[in-house]
């Protein structure tokens, strides 16, 4: 089967997009490390917003934080492990996050929202699946994440895709806010 891509269109290992970094977790027996949130840190429930992640269940204090890894706004999760695998967010603040948890930090010719879209399509979550082991708890280590690939356009043509989903998305959460208003209007 051949490359079916757009001219000027490459398949890249998403070692190439950016850094890649899997998750630690402090220990929980020192309550210093949790006793104020004052950084998030992240885990597969708190995946749920997608595209907007901002909160999480649990945070780091200043001392957590320096034992765990902390990531810039931007990055992209993708939990690597169990019953959610292939489940992603793109983080809106800087935080920490566990190790069931890989982390794109995309390079600066990469727009991250692009790369968010590209792993929540189909074809990528197929292949996390696919190369996950094949045991009763699924788990795609950050060796096979690393090299797994994703069709990346030129800059400019990231940037306009975005563009584009995000005007779609807004008029879908107007339509969404006007829906809910006339629906309390009939009760």
């Amino acid at each position: 089967k051949g490359n079916n891509l757009p001219i000027g269109w490459t398949l890249e290992k998403v070692s190439d997009l950016g850094d890649v970094v899997t998750g630690t977790t402090p220990t929980k027996a020192r309550k210093e490390y949790y006793d104020s949130k004052d950084y998030p840190f992240f885990k597969p429930t708190d995946l749920n917003e997608g595209y907007y992640v901002k909160k999480s269940e649990d945070g780091l204090s200043k001392k957590g934080i320096e034992k765990a890894r902390l990531l810039p706004a931007k990055s992209i999760l993708v939990t690597c492990i169990g019953a959610t695998i292939g489940k992603t967010g793109l983080i809106r603040v800087s935080g920490a996050f566990n190790q069931q948890i890989n982390a794109i930090v995309p390079k600066k010719d990469v727009v991250p929202e692009f790369v968010y879209f590209i792993c929540i399509s189909p074809q990528f979550q197929k292949s996390i699946v696919d190369n996950a082991s094949a045991t009763t708890l699924p788990i795609l280590n950050k060796g096979k994440f690393k090299i797994l690939t994703m069709p990346m356009p030129p800059l400019r043509e990231q940037q306009k895709i975005i563009e584009e989903i995000e005007s779609r998305l807004s008029v879908t959460e107007e339509i969404e806010e006007a829906l809910d208003i006339n629906l309390k209007r009939a009760e």
